[in-house]
């Protein structure tokens, strides 16, 4: 192992991980940025890790509103899922270009993220049908997401 790969080994395992022009960028995206995009981007940070896949997500809003949600940040913590960094943002075109994959989860994207070639709808996940509902649908679609990525789909 090279002093660089031991370091970027080393540098996964802390948290945040900063988004490099190296490292492939998911957006996940819903429509206040507190709760199914902050469920979608703890687990996909924890299974890519798991998987020691370099891909590293983050949470966006199309109408953010000013904190995660409660309920959100209860069910990450009670699976013993770290919660990503940060407050709901709108999403941007920096984000956009960026990303190598943008998803909508709940929402309708911008155009500039819907023109970009790069965005996916995740319109099954439930909504008003509690946590458990909403993290085991996205828990899938991150699942089938991290399955294409390790095969380099």
């Amino acid at each position: 192992m090279t002093l660089a790969t031991f370091l970027v080994v080393l540098m996964s395992a802390a948290s945040p991980v900063p988004q490099t022009a190296l490292q492939p960028a998911v957006v996940f995206v819903c429509e206040h940025g507190a709760a199914k995009s902050v469920i979608a981007t703890a687990y996909f940070n924890k299974l890519a890790r798991d998987r020691g896949l370099p891909y590293r997500a983050t949470f966006r809003g199309t109408d953010p509103q000013a904190e995660l949600s409660v309920s959100a940040l209860k069910g990450l913590r009670e699976d013993g899922i770290e919660i990503p960094g940060g407050k709901p943002m709108a999403i941007s075109q920096t984000d956009v270009e960026k990303a190598t994959h943008v998803f909508a989860i709940g929402c309708t994207l911008p155009a500039v993220a819907t023109s970009s070639g790069k965005a996916s709808d995740w319109s099954d996940v439930p909504d008003g049908q509690g946590y458990a509902a909403m993290r085991d649908a996205i828990v899938r679609h991150v699942t089938a997401l991290l399955d294409d990525l390790q095969k380099g789909r």
